[in-house]
């Protein structure tokens, strides 16, 4: 990588450099700079066209700029936040492997450039915001404008909160057959998501030991996937519960389909309105505690013992912080904002003392990180496969939102930065 002036001041601006030829040397000057030494071959396409490779090798992706204000700011801010809003609004486009497009945000969160330098960085940017272009075969295309709550309605992961305004049909085309809004268990990694969905469901039965005329709490109970799966291979009575009005119907419609009436309720409640009439054989929540944040977790967890009956089991499949405290870097902290907006997640070590003054036992624990890594790229696979319909349906902001969330939650268990745990313990 070539070598650069320490004071960006000290080359004067020529008149030349306002035209377009102008407008790319100063554009590539300022991103070899921003991206010296950066480990990974890519490409940028520039507003007006022109082409710039970054390393050496074939790029991995094509990061097209489509405002030069975006270039400007890139430098100012050495913020991964602005470029999350760019790509949203479509400001920023990405072509080829979007995951690796993703880790750039670790790149601008370790860069660091004097101030002079990055004061003569930002006054060359300036030049360009001045006589940008925006060529119209490059801008996003957006065939229906999201509403402001669509637009706002970021998921929240499981990878994903489930947003009461989003269609069912949405979550039809990535979720899977089964429905299932967690994690699913790959006992092959050359399982379907369909097979490795059921494979989890059954893991769940046969770690509850569900017996026939049992009686399970199915809380959160999401799309009724579970309380159907365990009342149709089990002969159990299931309390399925959810606060979200979309899962709620499109669970009663599943229950009715499926013709298990007599073994099913769902109810459209919140799990704080739960007599404490400890009448439930077995409980199980798949993830909600990621929904709860953690001050309200001591709160839910003896909601559910009050529920059980003593000796009763309780099945606990919880997404958690791997770093220590205090330990986040910003775009991880940013990131969860946006993935756990009830709160702040847990360690594994935390929510093992919040299940023992609950009066827990917890006696066998599964690690799923490997897991939901995989689920989650299956999901993204699928959502990137609907791109089109999605797109025309929710308008193309709402896409890439979820993409981008997707994805960065996929890296953040890829790297051990978030972890999932299934827990199995005894009411005492």
């Amino acid at each position: 990588m070539s070598s650069y002036p320490v004071n960006a001041f000290a080359m004067p601006l020529s008149l030349e450099q306002s035209t377009a030829s102008g407008d790319t040397t100063q554009a590539h000057y300022i991103l070899n700079r921003l991206f010296q030494d950066y480990p990974v071959a890519f490409a940028v396409r520039l507003w007006n066209g022109s082409m710039l490779t970054i390393g050496d090798g074939a790029p991995a992706f094509t990061f097209c700029l489509e405002q030069a204000s975006v270039l400007r700011d890139m430098v100012w801010f050495s913020n991964p936040k602005r470029l999350v809003e760019a790509y949203c609004s479509g400001e920023v486009q990405i072509q080829g492997d979007f995951h690796a497009a993703m880790q750039l945000r670790e790149h601008f969160e370790s860069l660091s450039l004097p101030l002079h330098e990055k004061l003569g960085l930002v006054f060359r940017a300036l030049t360009l915001a001045n006589n940008q272009q925006v060529l119209p075969e490059h801008t996003a295309h957006t065939p229906h404008s999201p509403t402001q709550s669509q637009s706002a309605s970021a998921p929240s992961s499981h990878g994903i909160a489930l947003s009461y305004d989003v269609p069912e049909d949405f979550y039809q085309r990535w979720l899977g057959e089964q429905m299932l809004h967690s994690c699913a268990y790959f006992a092959s990694p050359t399982h379907t998501l369909a097979q490795a969905q059921q494979t989890q469901l059954t893991l769940i039965c046969q770690k509850l030991h569900l017996q026939h005329g049992d009686t399970l709490l199915d809380i959160a109970c999401g799309w009724g996937t579970l309380a159907c799966w365990a009342a149709k291979h089990y002969g159990v009575f299931v309390h399925g519960i959810t606060h979200n009005p979309t899962q709620y119907a499109y669970a009663l419609k599943q229950v009715q389909q499926q013709g298990l009436t007599h073994l099913v309720k769902i109810e459209l409640v919140d799990y704080r309105t739960l007599p404490a009439l400890g009448s439930y054989d077995k409980a199980a929540c798949i993830s909600i505690a990621d929904h709860l944040g953690a001050a309200h977790y001591p709160d839910f967890l003896a909601k559910v013992h009050a529920a059980l009956k003593p000796g009763g089991l309780f099945l606990s499949h919880v997404i958690t912080a791997e770093n220590p405290a205090g330990q986040q870097d910003a775009s991880t902290a940013f990131i969860n904002r946006q993935l756990y907006p009830a709160g702040e997640l847990t360690s594994f070590a935390h929510l093992l003392q919040h299940m023992d003054s609950a009066r827990f036992d917890v006696f066998n624990v599964e690690g799923l990180r490997r897991h939901y890594v995989m689920t989650l790229r299956q999901w993204l696979a699928n959502l990137e496969a609907q791109h089109a319909s999605i797109a025309a349906s929710m308008g193309e902001r709402s896409y890439r939102i979820w993409r981008l969330a997707m994805t960065a939650s996929a890296i953040q268990f890829e790297q051990g930065v978030t972890g999932m745990h299934q827990m199995l313990a005894t009411r005492r």
